[in-house]
């Protein structure tokens, strides 16, 4: 028999309701290597944090790799120097059509580096959270389908301390619509 499992006991049991409900023991509800989210405790690098006391959860976005910093600031220089290459030109329409070619190739360059350094070295996903009235990063990743599952499975974490006994009932038996429960009384 498994602990973790709504026992149900048959109707014909005298005294006894149609299903009996037992209290699960804890379960993580995000388990990965570094990572734990139980609905007590945020353990992440082996730091546990009590979910009851995290507050103002909120995201943030990690700093952009240098490589795509360089493209960009690359980017604008080449920008202010077409700028003023043509500004110094006394007439644009006597240059030849291979310098218009350089010049197109030089705008487009950066910009086309700019969004290869973003595609391989995405920006990071981080969590913030007050903790005792310190403002501390709780975790940082790259991959946003984590991020997002670590966030949802802390924010039912906090849910659950939160609401107590009743999240638990709710999670244990929903199928179970407020009608039946009406009918059964």
């Amino acid at each position: 028999m498994d602990a973790t499992r709504p026992v149900g006991l048959s109707k014909g049991a005298p005294g006894i309701s149609s299903t009996v409900l037992t209290r699960r023991l804890p379960a993580p509800l995000y388990s990965q290597p570094g990572i734990e989210v139980t609905d007590e405790w945020f353990t992440v690098g082996g730091f546990p944090y009590p979910v009851y006391e995290l507050s103002n959860l909120r995201t943030a976005r990690g700093l952009r790799h240098p490589f795509t910093i360089r493209a960009m600031v690359v980017t604008t220089v080449v920008l202010l120097g077409i700028a003023a290459t043509l500004g110094l030109l006394g007439n644009p329409a006597q240059l030849p059509g291979g310098t218009y070619l350089a010049i197109a190739s030089a705008f487009i360059a950066p910009f086309l580096f700019a969004a290869i350094g973003e595609r391989i070295w995405p920006r990071s996903w981080e969590l913030w959270a007050d903790y005792y009235g310190i403002t501390v990063r709780l975790f940082l990743t790259d991959s946003e389908q984590q991020y997002g599952q670590v966030t949802r499975a802390l924010l039912r974490a906090k849910e659950i301390a939160r609401l107590g006994a009743a999240a638990e009932l709710r999670d244990l038996e929903p199928w179970l619509s407020w009608r039946r429960m009406a009918v059964r009384r």
